[in-house]
């Protein structure tokens, strides 16, 4: 048994009734006001200045939710897929205006950007040269979030012959949800693991594969929470949970029906403080995927 961020006690079936419950009865404030009762949201709202009149998808932030990243297909990006992001000075304001990131943009492909919490390392997908086959995930740091971003680096080890894309960390970034295609024809969900921030990651496989693909996994910071979608390009929203890290989460995972619409949702991010819920949708008429966000309310264990 859980309870949700209000205290209300729920099984996971009932838990995913009080949501629909919230969203069809009260306000939902918009992302970036003050939710002094946050509830899982309604089905979501564009983020303002960030969405283009082409594909938009990957949304991560910084702890702060001061800068965020993502991918877009817009000129004058000089690849297939590029990373952009954008700043504002406080979570009550809207995004500036978004940008190209420059250093980190190439002819080819970057796509799946995953910034850490402090802003300061950047993973990123990519098959620029060097890659081992498809899409191989690459890194690259910064020394202030003001700095330039630094070379990009290849992580072998997270690395397979096929494509391969990061996910934010967790668990003091020891832990990825990387989405790799190394055991079939299909994106499904892996998680990289490592003693330390400094040390090598193992990669094992998850246990909640699906035929129909498994990818863009979120994990809470403690370890326990893991938001995903399912569908090769995306279908609907899911969350698995477990009690503690030394467990596998549990089958079968929820769908986020507040969320989910008949159009593709995917790449959930999640705030820290767990109050505000980002993804993508191509739900809007003569678009493909913008970004989204909502409020949150999150369960928590006993």
């Amino acid at each position: 048994m859980f309870a949700t961020a209000s205290r209300r006690r729920a099984s996971a079936q009932g838990w995913a009734a009080v949501c629909l419950c919230a969203c069809s009865s009260s306000e939902v404030v918009t992302l970036g006001r003050a939710v002094p009762d946050p509830q899982f949201g309604d089905a979501g709202r564009p983020l303002a200045n960030i969405n283009s009149a082409l594909s938009d998808q990957t949304p991560t932030l910084t702890e702060d939710l001061l800068e965020i990243f993502f991918t877009s297909y817009r000129p004058p990006g000089p690849g297939q897929g590029d990373i952009w992001h954008a700043r504002r000075s406080s979570r009550e304001e809207a995004f500036g205006e978004a940008s190209l990131v420059s250093e980190l943009s190439t002819p080819s492909r970057e796509v799946s950007p995953a910034i850490s919490r402090d802003g300061l390392t950047l993973w990123l997908a990519s098959d620029r040269p060097g890659s081992s086959g498809g899409l191989d995930i690459w890194k690259s740091e910064r020394a202030s979030p003001d700095a330039a971003w630094g070379v990009v680096q290849l992580v072998p080890e997270l690395n397979s012959t096929s494509d391969d894309l990061p996910r934010p960390l967790a668990q003091d970034e020891r832990v990825m949800p990387l989405a790799s295609k190394r055991d079939g024809g299909v994106l499904q969900t892996f998680l990289a693991t490592r003693p330390s921030r400094d040390a090598p990651f193992e990669v094992e496989p998850l246990g909640l594969q699906s035929g129909a693909g498994m990818a863009g996994g979120f994990l809470s910071e403690d370890g326990r929470l893991l938001f995903f979608h399912r569908g090769a390009d995306g279908g609907d929203l899911y969350l698995a949970w477990r009690r503690s890290t030394a467990e596998p989460f549990g089958d079968p995972p929820l769908a986020l029906d507040a969320v989910n619409s008949p159009s593709l949702e995917r790449d959930p991010w999640v705030s820290g403080d767990q109050t505000r819920f980002f993804f993508c949708s191509d739900r809007q008429a003569e678009a493909s995927f913008d970004v989204f966000a909502t409020t949150l309310d999150l369960p928590v264990f006993e």
